[in-house]
């Protein structure tokens, strides 16, 4: 080698290789590259190599001379086995060290073409009478050359087509593989699959290139391209008399479809002559055939002969091909004639409607309702020598006679009985033949249950609670009558025996609004309501219904209210109202001579009265718990303690009745209109005090029967403004009150 061909890299040299190619013999060379490394001027330097092909298998593939480095190659290489071999060049100093860095060196192996193309086994399918140029797969050889060279570029082509038909039937493209239908010939009746050879050459297609086959195998897809027909062109068939459910004929199909696909499974369709819906047809799935039934018996005295017409289709619809649409949808003519067959008795009609009346009155003196025969089906006259029987009667409401068929009522007929269906009481009778073997026949009795009005309206509920304020309440009623016996119902008052004044408004046909025309104050109110149904029945006395009227907090309803006085009121639920009741007798009966007492006339006690000590406010022992009050002294001015007590009294007793905490009656006269100081100036009311004091009393009293929350009237009277003080004490206690 010349010496421009010598590199220099780290110090070391090296000689590239020649280039190396497959599937040649370089075994006879001197070397095919050559290692050196400047270190064996300064002492002896021994070469080594390492890699695949030398220290590792293959093993020995390459060695180096170790004198001076020499590589040189013991086989023949195989691109296709080994592309590239990456070996190192050692030097070592004899005494086994290092002289340099490790060499790489890497050979190369040139590919040759020396493979051929191959391919696997292709498979794909086209559905038949596709398009011409319509794409089918991609066919993709293989070859072993180096891959992107020209050594294993392959040329496609087709070599042979089975079965051959009428010509070819696919193309390929030459350079990429790809599988094209040629014409749009393709029919699956003809052949369902087809196998063709293709040939790939390597090399391009060019002359000299080796060359491989491969399989390739297409299926035919299946489409509608086929309307069924039947096997003959017309049928006939028989069927007996009152006979059902059975198969008349089997009615087979022809389709060139694949089988036991939608293309090729029938449907069938009764276009003519089965208005009644005496017959069915279905398709049996495994053999195509359609299956006739009769599904409802005829009787041969109505009818002898029937004609049907059936057309027959796909599942799938009808895909068709290129050339005109083949005439289809034809109707099939099917002639069913009806045998003549002895029969048993008969029930006509098969149900047969009875109107009775509920009322016993109307019921018949002997209790026959109807008459039921049965008919002899061949003559249409009353069968013979049978007899009759009950079949089925859930409440045992009639008997029959066995020779006759007279319905008789043995029980009086009640609409609201369980054992109605929309007002009909249904029961069977059963005919049966005295011959042998003997024939039997049911039919029905619609008992229909005609209403009376033995039913008064009543209301579905006779309480309502309703708040102060309001003055209405709804009343709903219900009568178990129908119609016309029934709603709408008419509502009224009934003044006897009704407290206050109340005035009915209609919502509906079974509901009224109870309205008062006057203020309602807290109590139970009875309101004595007849309600009358459509034909004017009502019940023989007043229906009561009950208004119970409570005082209701913002925001509260009288079932909260009752609800909140209950738990205020748990620890003393017996003991509080009885003690606030008596309380508030006491209180009636003192209150008229301890006011005459303070209010005597013209001054005469005027210098007694003082001002009313404001910071007194332990004078009063709150009595809202069960505990033992603490005795207190009491200011020397018995006045000033007996107007407060009786306040006290008046205004806590009222309180405690409307379930609330008890009140100081300090605060209610520093809340007054000028009653910062009460100076109950009596030589001004002259007679008025007497007055007074019986209008405070009156109060009271109208507070106890009426359950009344304040008497905003009483603060109005002209007695009462003759004498503003007492006015004030007054007013107070009405006030607490409310």
């Amino acid at each position: 080698m010349r010496r421009k061909n010598l590199r220099r890299q780290k110090r070391e040299w090296i000689l590239p290789p020649a280039k190396i190619y497959e599937n040649t013999d370089y075994t006879k060379r001197e070397y095919i590259a050559k290692i050196r490394s400047d270190k064996d001027k300064e002492a002896k330097v021994e070469y080594y190599l390492a890699g695949k092909g030398a220290d590792k298998p293959p093993f020995n593939l390459f060695i180096v001379n170790p004198e001076n480095g020499f590589v040189r190659i013991t086989g023949i290489l195989d691109r296709e086995k080994c592309p590239m071999y990456n070996l190192t060049g050692v030097a070592r100093y004899r005494n086994g060290t290092l002289a340099e860095a490790n060499i790489p060196l890497q050979i190369h192996v040139i590919d040759l073409n020396d493979n051929s193309p191959y391919f696997e086994l292709h498979s794909g399918s086209i559905a038949e009478s596709s398009k011409a140029g319509t794409e089918i797969m991609q066919i993709i050889g293989k070859d072993d050359d180096q891959e992107g060279s020209i050594n294993s570029k392959i040329h496609y082509k087709i070599l042979s087509q089975k079965p051959a038909g009428s010509g070819a039937m696919f193309t390929i493209d030459k350079n990429t593989g790809k599988l094209f239908v040629k014409d749009a010939t393709l029919d699956r009746e003809t052949h369902d699959s087809y196998t063709i050879i293709v040939q790939g050459t390597d090399m391009g297609g060019a002359a000299g290139g080796n060359t491989g086959t491969g399989t390739v195998e297409i299926k035919v897809l299946d489409i509608n391209d086929n309307i069924p027909t039947l096997e003959k062109g017309q049928y006939a068939g028989n069927v007996d008399e009152n006979i059902a459910d059975v198969i008349v004929m089997r009615i087979k199909t022809v389709d060139r479809d694949l089988e036991h696909t939608d293309n090729w499974r029938a449907v069938f369709h009764i276009t003519q002559g089965n208005e009644d819906g005496l017959f069915s047809i279905e398709t049996d799935q495994d053999t195509n055939e359609g299956i006739l039934k009769l599904i409802k018996a005829v009787d041969f005295e109505e009818v002898q002969k029937l004609e049907l017409g059936i057309v027959i289709e796909n599942v799938a619809p009808f895909v068709p091909k290129p050339k005109p649409k083949p005439k289809g949808g034809k109707n099939y003519p099917i002639s069913i004639a009806v045998n003549n067959m002895p029969e048993g008795p008969a029930f006509k009609p098969s149900t047969k409607p009875v109107p009775v009346s509920e009322d016993p009155n109307k019921m018949p003196k002997d209790g026959v309702i109807a008459s039921y025969p049965a008919v002899d089906r061949d003559t249409g006259e009353p069968a013979e020598n049978v007899r009759y029987a009950k079949a089925y009667d859930p409440d045992n409401w009639v008997t029959i006679d066995d020779k006759t068929a007279e319905i008789r009522l043995i029980k009086t007929p009640d609409r609201e009985s369980k054992f109605l269906v929309n007002g009909t009481y249904f029961a069977k009778i059963l005919v049966i033949t005295q011959d042998m073997p003997s024939k039997t026949a049911t039919g029905t009795i619609a008992i229909q249950v005609q209403d009376s009005n033995d039913h008064c309206p009543m209301l579905t509920t006779t309480y309502e609670s309703v708040c102060s304020g309001k003055h209405a309440v709804n009343a709903t009623a219900f009568d178990e009558d129908v119609s016309p016996n029934g709603a709408p119902f008419t509502f009224t008052v009934v003044a006897e025996g009704t407290r206050g004044k109340w005035e009915i408004e209609h919502i509906n046909g079974t509901t009224a609004v109870l309205r008062s025309t006057e203020a309602l104050w807290p109590g139970e109110y009875e309101v004595r309501v007849a309600v009358a149904d459509e034909q004017g029945l009502s019940c023989p006395e007043p229906q009561v219904f009950k208004v119970e009227v409570c005082t209701c907090l913002e925001g509260e309803d009288c079932g909260s209210r009752t609800i909140s006085l209950r738990q205020k009121t748990t620890g003393a639920i017996i003991g509080t109202p009885a003690i606030g009741l008596l309380i508030l007798a006491s209180c009636v009966l003192l209150l008229v001579p301890l006011m005459l007492l303070f209010c005597q006339c013209r001054g005469a006690f005027a210098d007694q009265f003082t001002d009313l000590p404001f910071d007194a406010k332990e004078y009063l022992i709150s009595y809202h718990t069960e505990g033992k009050g603490e005795d207190k002294v009491m200011p020397s001015s018995s006045s000033h303690i007996d107007i407060v007590t009786i306040l006290s009294v008046y205004v806590n007793v009222g309180t405690l009745l409307r379930g609330l905490a008890p009140i100081q009656p300090q605060a209610l006269v520093r809340s007054g209109t000028d009653v910062g100081r009460l100076d109950l100036a009596c030589s001004q009311c002259s007679n008025s005090s007497q007055r007074c004091s019986m209008e405070l009393h009156g109060c009271v009293l109208d507070f106890i029967h009426r359950s009344a929350t304040g008497v905003a009237e009483i603060t109005k009277s002209s007695h009462l403004k003759e004498c503003p003080q007492t006015f004030i004490v007054c007013k107070i206690v009405c006030v607490a009150f409310q």
